[in-house]
């Protein structure tokens, strides 16, 4: 019962202004401009777009993971959730912007490959030091969010280390 009494004063302090908006709408932008480029954008977990909290855990990953060999995170694009797409006809289209909690959004991104394929993501952006970052990714790929693939990942990686 008091989840529940709970719930509503967090949202009361949940809400999005029009700058916010027009924030989110641009880093969504930018951290799809890659995707429109000919040539290899390089790694999505060596973007700039990322949390405190990821980065810290992509940090930790990096240290961990075999060099010479793929895991279950780094033979695909965390972001278009793919290996390949057509640069000139890719996009990525924001479908719905929520306040999930104060300094907290909730973006659906629908994404076409430009090869006949489409992918769908939620992202939870956080706004930190003034800029909008990706905390969190739900998709087909990460069902219970990148954050807790990352932490699965660093435990299998540290496993085949021993």
């Amino acid at each position: 019962m008091a989840s529940l009494l709970f719930a509503p004063l967090v949202m009361a302090g949940a809400t999005l202004t029009p700058s916010d908006t027009a924030a989110i709408d641009a880093t969504i932008a930018a951290t799809y401009r890659p995707y429109h480029a000919s040539g290899n954008p390089g790694a999505a977990w060596d973007y700039p777009i990322w949390s405190a909290r990821i980065a810290a855990l992509v940090a930790e990953w990096k240290q961990v993971m075999p060099k010479d060999e793929v895991d279950d995170l780094n033979d695909g694009d965390w972001l278009c959730l793919c290996q390949d797409w057509d640069p000139a006809k890719f996009r990525a289209m924001i479908t719905s912007v929520r306040p999930h909690a104060r300094g907290v959004a909730l973006v659906a991104v629908r994404i076409e490959l430009g090869t006949n394929e489409k992918r769908s993501a939620r992202l939870v952006l956080r706004r930190e030091g003034g800029a909008w970052r990706i905390d969190d990714v739900f998709a087909g790929d990460f069902p219970r969010g990148l954050a807790l693939a990352l932490r699965e990942t660093i435990a299998a990686d540290r496993a085949l280390q021993r």
